[in-house]
Formats: C-alpha cells, structure tokens, sequence
C-alpha cells in the first residue's frame, strides 16, 4: 500500500481526498502547514506527496524547491487554482513532477498518482553518453566532469533519453514519459526544453548529444 502525504490547507478538501484515495486503497496522512508538513517529512518517508500551491505559512513553490535542494526524489502533484501556463511552467520547473489545476474530479486525481507511481523505479547507477554523466540518485549532471544545474523537466528529459539511448522518441511519447498529458503542453514545449538542454550539456564545435531526427522525434546519438 502506497503512503501518501497530502498538504493542503482547506480542511474540506483534504477530508474529501483522504477519504477518496483511502477508499481507494491508499495510505494517507495530512499536513495543513508547511511547517507541519516539513516535521511529517523529516519523521518518515512517503511514495507521494499532493501538494497545495497556496498555504497559510508558505507556497507549495517554496516546499517543492526545498524537497529538491534536499536531493529528495518522492513524485509530488501539485494542486492548485492557478491555470495560467506561466504558474505551470513555475511549478513543473521548481520541481513538480505533475500539476493538477483545481477543481478536479477525484477519479482524474487517482489516475494521476498512479501514473506517478508506475514511472518510480529505484535506478542508482550512472547515465553516461558522450562526455555527459548523470546521477539519477543524487540528481547531479556533469559535463566532462564538470558540474552543470539543470531544472527539475530538463533533469528528467535527459535522464528518459539516456536510459534508452538509440531510441527515437516523438514529442507526443516525451510528453506522456517526461510530462503529462495536458492539453497546454505540446511539440513546442519539447523543443524548448531540447533547446535548454543543448545549450546546457553540449560541447562547443561538437554535435549535439542529443539528436534531431527529421520528423520523426528525438533520440541520444550514437557513439561513434
């Protein structure tokens, strides 16, 4: 049985989820603070945390980026009334691995966890192509073993690409491995992030280790 956290303020909504994901086999306790949810957190560990944007101490934004700078991995789906894709942008890149825009129907919320759920694998040896190392455990990146930050879905595009090097993946198949299936979220959204990552891991007068190919999508060129 899966544990779950939810943080979330409004006391109605969380008796409304707990006992929704209760009944749907979860394990699940409650914080309605930051500061409440920071103590759950260094006393035990969860499988997920639902996470509320707007808390009376703190936001969800500040909670994510700690958690993060922590090293700590735990999916977290954030919820909140913000729908401007600027605030999903901040969300998803300050560490959020899904965001759900409220009000939402509670079976679309079960489907999301469990989405997270599935993609957590516990992976700890290195990632290396080229002169690119990645530590999924640590969540470090380092160029010719120098390091270099990346956000939170630049971290997991080149992770996802590089645990299936020689596959090309389409933007649709990177938005439903590395994203979710929002409807903002499309063929664009993935070739900015390519963009930033390129610009971030590869090596001037080098080809890119990360390789277009025409029409088709997106793969880890192959060594040579």
């Amino acid at each position: 049985m899966s544990r779950i956290l939810v943080v979330d303020d409004d006391d109605q909504l969380s008796e409304l989820i707990t006992e929704w994901l209760t009944e749907e086999h979860f394990e699940v306790e409650t914080a309605t603070s930051g500061e409440q949810a920071e103590e759950m957190l260094n006393g035990r560990s969860y499988d997920l945390i639902v996470l509320d944007w707007e808390l009376p101490d703190t936001t969800g934004i500040e909670i994510l980026k700690q958690l993060r700078a922590a090293e700590k991995s735990t999916p977290i789906l954030m919820l909140t009334g913000r729908d401007s894709i600027s605030n999903k942008e901040q969300g998803l890149d300050s560490g959020a691995d899904d965001y759900l825009t409220k009000p939402f129907h509670m079976k679309e919320l079960t489907a999301r966890i469990r989405a997270l759920l599935r993609r957590v694998t516990p992976y700890s040896n290195l990632l290396e192509a080229g002169n690119v190392s990645v530590d999924p455990k640590q969540r470090t990146v380092s160029v010719g073993g120098k390091p270099v930050e990346l956000v939170h879905r630049e971290f997991a595009l080149l992770e996802y690409l590089l645990r299936h090097k020689g596959q090309i993946f389409s933007s649709t198949a990177l938005i439903d491995s590395v994203w979710t299936a929002e409807s903002d979220v499309g063929p664009e959204t993935v070739r900015q992030c390519v963009k930033r990552l390129r610009q971030k891991i590869d090596t001037e007068g080098q080809e890119s280790l990360i390789e277009n190919v025409f029409k088709v999508g997106y793969r880890i060129r192959a060594s040579e």
